[in-house]
């Protein structure tokens, strides 16, 4: 039987936002972009880049969020949907990547599989009622052309390496991976070769937007877990002869079920995923209901993070969070038949 995994206290989680913010001299996006009010941008984003260079986005920023095809979507992952989606009706140019040859590169996954498995993204996007737009790296010729451009300043040994120390939150998702990730079936495994194209691949990802003249500049939306992304592709980007300008920012993760610090693919039993039977999605939001302080409530975090509310809403649904009783009650229900109809979407 498989041993649930040891969970920091849920302050961890708000520690490591701020460890986050303080190490990475990160700002909190607690500003208005666009139509998004402040509100709903700090209670969805843990940190930015460059706060003004959000509160200055227009219409030659490209807002990008990404997912990589290692399993079925879990809510976290639907959050990175929801995220772009919000910035694409508050009327910026959005993109969703699909990394399927990040995966059969760096982890030998079957072509097949991750292309097929891209495809059920792009429908489910589809249903979510995402409209921006939606790419993949197989179909995406440009980007690996722009790969190959930087390829003669991208050296096998040249990643970066950072000195900061790991939160206990950290350290307790690194036991969760090696004690409990499951590889997947078809993952034969890569050579160095094949991970550094993958890498090489994903700095192509975010230079291409300006280095293609398309846009001034491209901020990417991703889990606070994967901020040093862009720190990483800012360093490789410094030994090429390109000016490219892009920004993070990270959003706030969904902690997980079953004592993990968070929902991961490759955690069984860490998530909320969307192959769930819907009524078994619904049993799992109400046991997740677990807290009246909002902060602490996993419910109210997947609120703000997967949900098509605005800040105001949020606003009020902190209070009824606190509260408890009959308003909060109904709105667990109302999120848990939210879940259920995309759990159902996703297997039609």
């Amino acid at each position: 039987m498989r041993r649930a995994a040891e969970s920091p206290d849920v302050t961890a989680l708000r520690e490591h936002y701020e460890a986050v913010r303080e190490e990475f001299d990160y700002a909190r996006p607690a500003i208005d972009v666009g139509s998004m009010s402040a509100s709903l941008l700090d209670r969805a984003f843990a940190a930015t880049t460059d706060a003004d260079a959000l509160r200055e986005a227009d219409d030659d920023t490209l807002f990008v969020a990404s997912a990589g095809l290692s399993g079925t979507p879990h809510v976290g992952t639907v959050a990175q949907m929801v995220a772009v989606k919000r910035f694409h009706e508050a009327g910026f140019d959005t993109q969703f990547l699909l990394a399927d040859y990040e995966k059969y590169a760096a982890d030998g996954r079957d072509l097949d599989a991750v292309r097929g498995l891209a495809d059920d993204y792009r429908t489910f996007l589809d249903a979510l009622g995402y409209e921006g737009e939606v790419r993949t790296q197989y179909d995406d010729r440009d980007v690996m052309h722009t790969a190959f451009r930087l390829a003669p300043y991208f050296e096998a040994e040249d990643g970066p390496e950072f000195d900061a120390e790991p939160t206990e939150w950290v350290e307790s998702l690194r036991d969760a991976y090696e004690r409990d990730s499951v590889a997947n079936t078809d993952a034969t495994g890569s050579t160095d070769f094949g991970s550094r194209t993958a890498e090489l691949l994903c700095l192509a990802d975010f230079l291409h937007p300006t280095i293609a003249g398309s846009y001034d500049r491209t901020v990417f939306v991703l889990g606070v877990d994967e901020h040093a992304l862009v720190l990483a592709n800012e360093q490789y980007a410094a030994k090429t002869p390109f000016e490219p300008a892009f920004e993070g920012l990270f959003t706030r993760l969904v902690p997980g079920l079953d004592g993990y610090p968070k929902m991961a693919k490759t955690i069984p039993g860490s998530g909320i995923t969307m192959d769930m039977a819907p009524e078994r999605v619904r049993r799992l939001v109400r046991e997740a209901d677990d807290s009246r302080a909002p902060a602490e409530s996993t419910v109210y975090q997947m609120l703000c993070l997967a949900s098509e509310h605005d800040g105001r809403r949020l606003d009020d649904l902190a209070d009824a969070c606190w509260r408890g009783g009959e308003a909060w009650d109904a709105a667990v229900e109302a999120y848990a038949d939210f879940l259920a109809g995309l759990a159902d979407a996703w297997s039609a």
